[in-house]
C-alpha cells in the first residue's frame, strides 16, 4: 500500500467528519462548531481547524471523529505502554522528548510557570512536571529531571490512560510532537497571557 501524504490524510479524515453531524462532534469532543468553524482548545487556546498546520489539522480532524472517552482516568502511563508503540518509542522520544529537554532542561521551573500560564497544574513528578490539556479529554503530562554533573537532563511526556480511546500510537507521538514545539514557540516568543 503507497504512504499517505497529508494531503490524503487529511481529506480522508474531513470525509470521515463530514459524516458526523457538527454539533455531535463537538459534544464527543469538547469542540465548538460557530459560523461553519470546528473550533478546538488546543493547550487552553482556542483554535480555528480550518487555520491549523497540516501534521495539527490531521490530529484535530482525527480527534473529532474519535468518539474517545470523557472520562480522564488519572492514571499516567508511558508512550510504551499505548501498544503496539514499543517499535516507535526511539521516534518519539526524537520528536517529542528530546526537543522538551532541550528547552527547559536546565531551566525546568520555566515548564511549570509555562504550564500554569496555559491552565495546566504542577504535577509531583521528576524535578518539575506540569499537566496540560492539549484537547480538551487529552491532557498530556510534561516531566523534567534537571540532571546534574554526572547525568545531563532527562524528560518525558505522559498520557492519561483514557488517551488510547482517542488515538493510536503513531497519532500520540505526533500530539506530543506538536504539543512540545508549540510550548517551545510559546516560550521563546514570550507569548503568555
Amino acid at each position: 500500500m503507497p504512504c499517505m501524504g497529508y494531503s490524503d490524510a487529511i481529506n480522508l479524515a474531513s470525509q470521515k467528519l463530514s459524516q458526523i453531524p457538527p454539533q455531535k462532534a463537538c459534544e464527543d469532543c469538547g469542540a465548538r462548531y460557530e459560523n461553519g468553524e470546528f473550533i478546538l482548545p488546543w493547550l487552553n487556546r482556542d483554535r480555528v481547524l480550518s487555520a491549523a498546520q497540516d501534521a495539527q489539522k490531521i490530529l484535530w480532524l482525527h480527534y473529532l471523529t474519535a468518539g474517545g472517552t470523557k472520562k480522564m482516568t488519572g492514571e499516567l502511563i508511558a508512550y510504551r505502554d499505548t501498544a503496539p508503540a514499543l517499535f516507535y518509542e526511539p521516534n518519539f522520544y526524537k520528536r517529542a522528548v528530546r526537543p522538551l529537554v532541550k528547552c527547559f532542561g536546565t531551566i525546568p521551573e520555566k515548564l511549570i510557570e509555562l504550564g500554569t500560564a496555559l491552565g495546566g497544574q504542577a504535577a509531583a513528578l521528576g524535578d518539575a512536571s506540569v499537566t496540560i490539556n492539549v484537547l480538551p479529554y487529552l491532557p498530556l503530562t510534561f516531566v523534567i529531571w534537571r540532571g546534574c554533573e554526572e547525568f545531563p537532563p532527562e524528560g518525558n511526556i505522559l498520557f492519561d490512560k483514557s488517551a488510547k480511546t482517542w488515538f493510536g500510537s503513531e497519532d500520540l507521538a505526533v500530539l506530543a510532537s506538536v504539543a512540545v514545539y508549540e510550548l517551545i514557540n510559546i516560550f521563546k516568543k514570550g507569548d503568555i497571557k
